[in-house]
Formats: structure tokens, C-alpha cells, sequence
């Protein structure tokens, strides 16, 4: 009985302990998710800009020739009758119901591939006359593009699937577009798309979480609006032949006449195409690269952004 019963508590203390070590792996590995999903969301808010949307060739779309109107092709029909004018009557012939009968067979055979042709050249025709109405839209829009019609883009920014990425670039985007300037305003989120506070795992492999120091947490929204400001342009200058497009971002802020919060605008840049194709995007600091550009932005570590004046008038 002493031996069994010894034997029951080594069984127990293995089965606490192996309890234990399984709850410490949780933990750490937790922890380490827990580090990695912070890591992450930092480097998307201030890397919006790195992958902008795929160019559009206007000018190539433009001149791209026109479809060619399929003929209708009778393959099928010509093999079938091929084959019916090679026919010769054959000895075995009564072993499959005679001669008439495999003769028949390869008549129908022909009728058979006539409609086959037709069904096919039909398919065709229908292909064609998407290709073709495609090439017509497409045409029609380079041009009008090319030509500078504001209206052209205005039918190009309304047919844009998606101006954000996962939600990160703001609540909502509007355009000012006429022949003068285009001027894009981001409603960007306000400071808590960053984290109050700083994770880590420790050596002992729990996680650590202590407050981020407001300089720091104030630089991080500042790159973050400016990789939104980037993003905005780089995806314009993707999608459209402008070379100079306007692009201000706003936060909702307390206006101290009203007391009321109110959209109020926080940096406003004009982007210059060549300029901005020069930049490495993946290389740059998003606050220091707007630099390269004419820009209004009021910005202090320790207070964040003040309100400035859109460089263009603002959507009305």
C-alpha cells in the first residue's frame, strides 16, 4: 500500500509539474503574439505609403488598337466533312449494321459539327463585343483623361474600390477637382491609432506593458498622418496623369472658439510628381520626407498638431 501510494504522488507532482510547464509555454508564447501584433500595427500606421496603388498607362490604353472582329470559323464542319467524303463501304461493315448505317452516322456527325461551329463563333462574337465595348470605355476615358477633363477623373476616383488600407488611412477621403488643382482631404483617425503604451517580452518570457512617453507616442501620429498624406498622393499619381495634386489631412480637434470638436486641418502638402517618384518610399521618414514638398504642418513634440491653413480651399 506505502509503495502505491508513493507511486500515486510521484504521478501526481510529474502531472502538476508537466501542468505547469504547459502553462508557462502558454504564457510565453502569448506574450510573444502579444509583442508581434504591437510590432505590427506600429510599422502599418507608418508605412501606408510604402505599397501605393499599381500604375495606370493612360496614354497606352489610349493608343491600344482596336479588336478585330472574329470571322466565323467552320473547323469542326470541314474535318466532319472530311471525313464523310472519305467514306468507303468496308468488308466488316455488317458487323456494326452496315455500310448505310456507318455512312449515316458521319452525315449526322456533320450536321452535329455545324452546330458546334455555330455555338463556338457565337462565344466568339460574344467575347469580341465585350473586348470591344472595354476598349471603347477605356479609350474614351484615356483620352478624356489626357486631355485634362476633371470630370474624366472625378468618373476614375468614384470607380476606386478602395482608398484605405484595412481602415488605417482615416474615416472617409473628398476631392476638390477642377481644372486648376486636384486636392484630396484625408479625414485621418485621431491619436489613439497609436498605443498608449509599450509592450516587451521580458527574459523570463512574461510581457511587459509600461506607458509610451508622449514625445514619442506625438512623433508616431505625426508619421502616421504623413504616411496617409503620402498614400493618398501616391495613389493618385497612380491612377491619374496629373504631375501636381494637393492633399490635406484633418483631425477632429477642439475648437477653442466653439468648444466644440470640429474637423480642422493639420497638414496640407502639394505633391509634384517627379519629386515624388524620386523617393525611395520604403526608405523614408514620412515626417521628414515632407520636406521635399511645399507643405503646412504645425508640429511640436510635446504638444502635437496645431491646426494650419489648407494650401487649397476645401471641399465644400
Amino acid at each position: 500500500m506505502r509503495a502505491m501510494e508513493a507511486a500515486s504522488r510521484r504521478a501526481n507532482r510529474e502531472a502538476e509539474r508537466q501542468w505547469k510547464a504547459e502553462q508557462k509555454a502558454m504564457m510565453i508564447a502569448d506574450a510573444s503574439d502579444a509583442v508581434a501584433e504591437w510590432c505590427e500595427h506600429l510599422r502599418d500606421i507608418v508605412s501606408l505609403h510604402v505599397d501605393p496603388t499599381d500604375d495606370v498607362d493612360w496614354q497606352s490604353l489610349r493608343d491600344q488598337r482596336e479588336p478585330v472582329e472574329p470571322k466565323r470559323l467552320s473547323l469542326n464542319e470541314e474535318e466532319a466533312a472530311a471525313a464523310l467524303d472519305s467514306f468507303k463501304p468496308k468488308f466488316f461493315d455488317f458487323l456494326v449494321g452496315g455500310s448505310e448505317k456507318r455512312r449515316m452516322k458521319l452525315v449526322s456527325a456533320v450536321e452535329d459539327a455545324k452546330i458546334s461551329d455555330e455555338i463556338e463563333s457565337r462565344n466568339r462574337i460574344k467575347r469580341y463585343e465585350q473586348e470591344h465595348l472595354d476598349w471603347q470605355i477605356d479609350r474614351e476615358l484615356a483620352t478624356r483623361l489626357l486631355a485634362g477633363d476633371a470630370s474624366a477623373e472625378r468618373d476614375v476616383i468614384s470607380e476606386m474600390s478602395s482608398w484605405n488600407d484595412d481602415g488605417l488611412v482615416g474615416t472617409r477621403l473628398e476631392f476638390s477637382i477642377s481644372d486648376q488643382f486636384l486636392h484630396a482631404v484625408a479625414y485621418v483617425h485621431s491619436d489613439d491609432v497609436v498605443p498608449t503604451y509599450r509592450r516587451k517580452q521580458l527574459q523570463s518570457g512574461k510581457l511587459s506593458e509600461t506607458k509610451m512617453p508622449i514625445g514619442e507616442r506625438n512623433e508616431l501620429y505625426q508619421d502616421y498622418v504623413c504616411s496617409v498624406a503620402l498614400k493618398v498622393a501616391g495613389d493618385l499619381f497612380s491612377v491619374l496623369p496629373r504631375n501636381e495634386v494637393f492633399v490635406t489631412c484633418t483631425a477632429s480637434m477642439l475648437d477653442s472658439v466653439t468648444g466644440h470638436m470640429a474637423d480642422t486641418p493639420i497638414l496640407s502638402v502639394q505633391f509634384v510628381r517627379p519629386t515624388f517618384t524620386s523617393l525611395n518610399l520604403s526608405g523614408i521618414d514620412p515626417s521628414d520626407s515632407m520636406a521635399n514638398f511645399n507643405h503646412n504642418m504645425s508640429f511640436k513634440r510635446t504638444k502635437a498638431f496645431s491646426p494650419v491653413q489648407a494650401l487649397q480651399k476645401m471641399p465644400s
